[in-house]
């Protein structure tokens, strides 16, 4: 009873995020895979494109100055860095994880340390600053409130919200564009899929690992833990172990190395330096590329693709062109 009394208490909950970098270069699996190894539990996870001023929110409520210019950084500035391609938000949960993630943090052989010697992710040092973060970073969001916005548009299966004639306009200035009206197709959804790390990765702590691989074979459009209860029962794996979580990933340009196969679905086959991939259907879920990806996908991710727009600017500039996993963090709703 004391024992248990003992761990309740040292449990602990914080916010971790990866910079840009991780996106690009595909290394956020290699950051789960190190939570693993500590006996940590990741409990939200979102890969979401911010823009200025939610990045600016964010530097000054973990006390730095966002007018700060640090030639260490891309663009020399942490706010402009965070906006200027995807990040992942993280709330990790487990014995002692403020202090864990921390030291990880700390540790320059970690995955949260560049080439260059800068640290290239943050975790909260306390525990009121990790509920702040997290209040900031997963702010529940009333998906009715998307057809108000005048700053972001969804594109959802069977409808678009959002100033889509603005958006239009854009596109069509746009020489590198090519339109489509209903923008479904846009943005390369043909060539797009949805993944679903199943629950037993969880299990058998290889999250990270399969991450990792689908990430080193595709670009990412999308990543959002997933709850039991908030997917459709007919896309849980019916032979689930006991986990309530999975990952769904939308990747674009699949690789032909990369093999999700229900031939032989308990094969886990990783090989980095012979390209081998051979990944059972028990572990990772795909549909086919191009086939109702925006259907499959929202699923997962409620607000479809979003696209954020800056009408303060003398045009509209583009941005997201993600499935998010947060509207909050693309930007704030009027």
């Amino acid at each position: 009873m004391a024992e248990t009394l003992q761990k309740q208490q040292l449990h602990e909950r914080t916010f971790v995020l990866a910079y840009p970098c991780h996106h690009t270069y595909g290394s956020v699996g290699a950051i789960v895979s190190e939570f693993e190894k500590s006996d940590l539990d990741i409990t939200e996870m979102g890969c979401m494109h911010v823009n200025e001023a939610f990045a600016r929110k964010h530097v000054e409520n973990i006390g730095l100055d966002p007018d700060a210019y640090d030639e260490a950084l891309p663009f020399g500035n942490l706010v402009y860095y965070l906006a200027s391609k995807p990040v992942v938000a993280m709330i990790v949960e487990g014995e002692r994880a403020i202090g864990k993630v921390c030291a990880l943090i700390s540790d320059k052989q970690s995955p949260f340390w560049a080439t260059k010697g800068i640290s290239t992710g943050y975790a909260s040092p306390s525990y009121d600053q990790a509920e702040k973060d997290i209040r900031t970073w997963f702010r529940p969001v009333d998906l009715k409130e998307m057809k108000h916005s005048k700053k972001v548009v969804y594109v959802l299966p069977d409808e678009v919200h959002g100033p889509l004639d603005q958006v239009k306009e854009t596109i069509q200035e746009d020489r590198f564009r090519v339109f489509q009206p209903d923008l479904k197709n846009k943005f390369y959804m043909d060539r797009m899929c949805v993944f679903l790390i199943n629950p037993l990765a969880f299990k058998e702590h290889c999250v990270g690992q399969i991450l990792e691989a689908i990430e080193n074979n595709c670009s990412i459009k999308g990543i959002n833990l997933v709850k039991k209860d908030d997917c459709p029962s007919k896309l849980w794996p019916i032979d689930s172990v006991p986990s309530d979580r999975g990952i769904s990933v939308v990747g674009y340009l699949i690789k032909p190395s990369l093999n999700i196969t229900s031939e032989y679905p308990d094969v886990k086959c990783i090989n980095y330096s012979d390209r081998v991939f051979d990944i059972g259907s028990k572990y990772v879920q795909q549909t086919e590329p191009g086939k109702e990806v925006l259907e499959h996908a929202t699923n997962f991710f409620k607000s479809g693709s979003s696209v954020w727009a800056c009408p303060e600017l003398s045009k509209f500039s583009l941005g997201g062109c993600m499935f998010e996993a947060s509207l909050v963090g693309l930007v704030e709703l009027e």
